[in-house]
């Protein structure tokens, strides 16, 4: 995403009217003429108060109590429906007047139109880039605004077409194609009135009341009648039970803030500086489905019915068959090691996708590979891969579409045996339908997705690079991580765009911190040695810390585990447990110079991004086959962290080798084996992290882990041996 902030905002219009008066002719990669906004030294409730046009809305946001907030300086985009957009809302609801409104219908209608970040329509076309691409299942192309709206939902964009009157150098007036933008499917922005700058944001008109659903996702996936197969077998397998949840009642923040009783909202010391981490304000519940809709399961798998879909299920899961369990009447289809249950169950997450936060926008460089993440999903010890294949082209595409989300893609050229297709993700759901609900979201998918024996020896033959972000749900339910991860953020600043969280006890779910631990995250910045920009810590004032969390689970198996991990003198030793068992020595992640700790791990060299000659190559392989045989591996050559111009690296397509660095060019970003030995896909495992030497408070950096299988790490072939990506 591009901010502009708004003192730059103010240069741009000096400069166009000094343009203008020498009666220059010059054109702008940033922003086109059709982009150009205004300038009134007015806040946004001035804006409301002094359009006529606009009155109706002003008095709602008046009636809900908002327009002193609309007073003060920030940054803020308003989606502000004109009188006739009210007018038609209101008659849609049987009124006649303003007044009839609810208090808190007004509030839910003023917090809908507002976000706290200021989008322009060029930022809101970048939106849409990131999420073009064609699909099998729809035609449309939408997006979500990377923010949140003030009740913390997000709204969709969609780019309309339209045809405008535009005068030429020559005084001559032609008709000429341009592109408006329609926000969350029932509010069109108006393009002759958008980019309205204000003193505190923008304002874009727009000729509907924008929408949002309060609804649970079970209840939105019930009125789709796209899907009704799906939902159908939602129902009998009584899941759509387990996603009514919205948000933890009983969490209060106050208790863990600064007047509180615990205190835990201040400023930390981690790594070379200050993070000022806040207490998370809810505690929310999310769900995403991904749903396959009734003309795809009749054409791919000639499906039309329910019981067609349990014997197909049946296909994927042989597994038990002749138990009762296994059956399709009413209390069967409910056991979990029911097919059906686990085939609807696999195409559902604890958490809320929203579809460009399912992949990282940061530090991954795609010339040579995709974002991938790996998310358990609600099919008891699964997992599910999400590839996004971005605009560059690299060895992993294949034939693959661009800028498109697959689920259980899996393919390697050097390893073509393996090739699946997975399903592809569409970013938009049917005509006239809320795709996110209050506590979830929703999409079609072309194809149906399972954790049967074809998809774990195809798609989970491969190495998981995990981020630790994706490990907790909370942090995806929250909104945690940010989209703008370029530029320095004023990590000390409470009131920095990024914000950094520590977790109360017991707020993440299946994770243990002992008592005097205090965890907490690092927001993503392109510039950070962290794999995806954020990280996670662990510290004490009390000189010790202790973790334990479930891992993601995987097909039975030998793997390695490997953390990642960026070495730095504030950092400790860890002993480090699977099934609190322990394993090997502790791990020292102290560093004091990149030179000695070098030596340390084996005699480290980097692996530079050119070719090398085959004395170099002859000695890297060397030091590779040194540092494995003590159980270290370079840094991921794919990922790249910002060195210069951070802040106009503003997406992963940006990076290059002139202004960033590979994790493999520096010693200090290492991968550790932490456990080589088997793991059962039938049981939760878990890790366990204590600190041996903590003192002065050092901590435990959290980045990410890698699960191997043997068949990638074990290859002796130096052709097949896996790659150092």
């Amino acid at each position: 995403m591009k901010r502009i902030n708004h003192y730059f905002a103010l240069l741009a219009v000096a400069f166009v009217a000094v343009a203008s008066s020498f009666s220059l002719v010059s054109c702008s990669d940033d922003m086109s003429a059709d982009d150009l906004y205004t300038y009134k030294a007015e806040m946004l409730s001035d804006w409301l108060r002094n359009n006529e046009d606009f009155s109706k809305f002003a008095a709602i946001v008046e009636r809900a109590g908002q327009m002193d907030l609309l007073s003060t300086y920030g940054t803020y985009t308003c989606f502000a429906p004109t009188n006739k957009a009210v007018d038609e809302y209101l008659q849609s609801m049987g009124l006649t007047s303003v007044d009839q409104l609810s208090v808190a219908d007004c509030d839910t209608l003023t917090r809908t139109a507002l976000i706290d970040k200021m989008y322009f329509t060029t930022e809101l076309g970048e939106e849409l880039d990131q999420a073009s691409g064609e699909d099998e299942t729809t035609t449309t192309t939408t997006a979500f605004i990377a923010s949140t709206n003030l009740l913390g939902r997000y709204l969709t964009i969609e780019s309309v077409p339209i045809t405008i009157q535009q005068e030429q150098l020559d005084g001559t007036i032609k008709e000429v194609e341009a592109t408006t933008y329609r926000i969350n499917k029932s509010g069109t922005i108006i393009y002759e009135l958008h980019n309205d700058s204000v003193e505190n944001g923008v304002v874009h008109p727009v000729d509907g009341l924008v929408a949002s659903s309060s609804e649970t996702l079970p209840v939105l996936l019930k009125k789709d009648p796209n899907i009704s197969i799906f939902y159908n077998c939602l129902e009998m397998t009584g899941l759509n039970q387990e996603m009514y949840r919205i948000k933890d009642a009983s969490y209060d923040p106050y208790v863990w803030r600064l007047g509180g009783t615990k205190n835990l909202e201040k400023l930390y010391w981690t790594g070379a500086q200050y993070d000022y981490c806040h207490v998370p304000e809810e505690r929310r519940y999310g769900y995403t489905a991904f749903c396959v809709p009734d003309s795809v399961l009749a054409a791919v798998y000639g499906i039309t019915s329910w019981e067609d879909l349990y014997d197909y299920a049946c296909t994927v899961y042989p597994e038990g068959a002749g138990s009762d369990y296994y059956g399709k009447d009413s209390e069967a289809l409910k056991d979990e090691r029911n097919p059906l249950h686990k085939l609807i169950a696999y195409h559902l997450l604890n958490r809320k996708g929203v579809y460009n936060k399912l992949y990282t926008n940061c530090t991954v460089y795609h010339a040579l590979v995709n974002s991938v993440e790996w998310y358990s999903t609600m099919n008891p010890l699964s997992t599910l891969k999400v590839e996004h294949i971005a605009a560059t082209a690299n060895k992993f595409r294949g034939d693959a579409t661009p800028n498109t989300l697959y689920l259980n893609r899996m393919y390697d050229p050097a390893r073509p045996a393996l090739t699946q297709r997975g399903a592809i993700v569409s970013t938009s759901v049917g005509e006239g339908l809320t795709q996110e609900a209050v506590n979830g979201v929703y999409y079609y998918i072309d194809r149906l997705i399972d954790y049967g024996a074809t998809t774990q020896n195809t798609v989970f033959n491969n190495r998981m690079r995990i981020d630790y972000y994706t490990l907790f749900p909370e942090c995806m339910n929250n909104d945690m991580r940010t989209t703008r991860t370029w530029g320095n953020l004023g990590t000390e600043d409470p009131n920095a765009d990024a914000r950094n969280y520590i977790f109360p006890p017991g707020y993440l779910d299946n994770v243990t911190v002992a008592e005097d631990g205090d965890f907490f995250l690092q927001n993503c910045r392109n510039y950070f040695w962290s794999y995806e920009g954020d990280e996670f810590n662990l510290r004490s004032d009390n000189n010790s810390y202790d973790i334990t969390f479930n891992l993601p689970s995987v097909p039975s198996g030998q793997y390695q585990i490997r953390q990642g991990f960026c070495a730095m003198a504030t950092r400790g030793i860890a002993q480090f447990y699977i099934d609190d068992i322990p394993q090997g020595i502790p791990l020292d992640m102290r560093n004091n110079d990149d030179a000695v700790f070098a030596q340390r791990i084996g005699g480290w060299i980097a692996i530079p991004d050119g070719t090398m000659s085959t004395a170099q190559k002859e000695r890297l392989d060397q030091v590779k086959k040194d540092m494995h045989n003590l159980g270290w591996y370079h840094g991921p050559r794919s990922t790249r962290y910002v060195t210069t111009g951070a802040g106009s690296v503003k997406n992963d397509l940006l990076l290059s080798t002139s202004n960033s660095g590979s994790a493999a060019s520096a010693a200090r970003n290492p991968r550790k084996v932490i456990y080589e030995g088997y793991l059962d896909g039938n049981k939760q495992h878990t890790m366990r992290i204590r600190s041996v030497m903590a003192i002065g408070g050092a901590e435990l950096m959290l980045d990410y882990i890698e699960i191997v299988p043997k068949s990638v790490y074990g290859v002796e072939n130096e052709e097949a041996a896996e790659d150092d990506l």
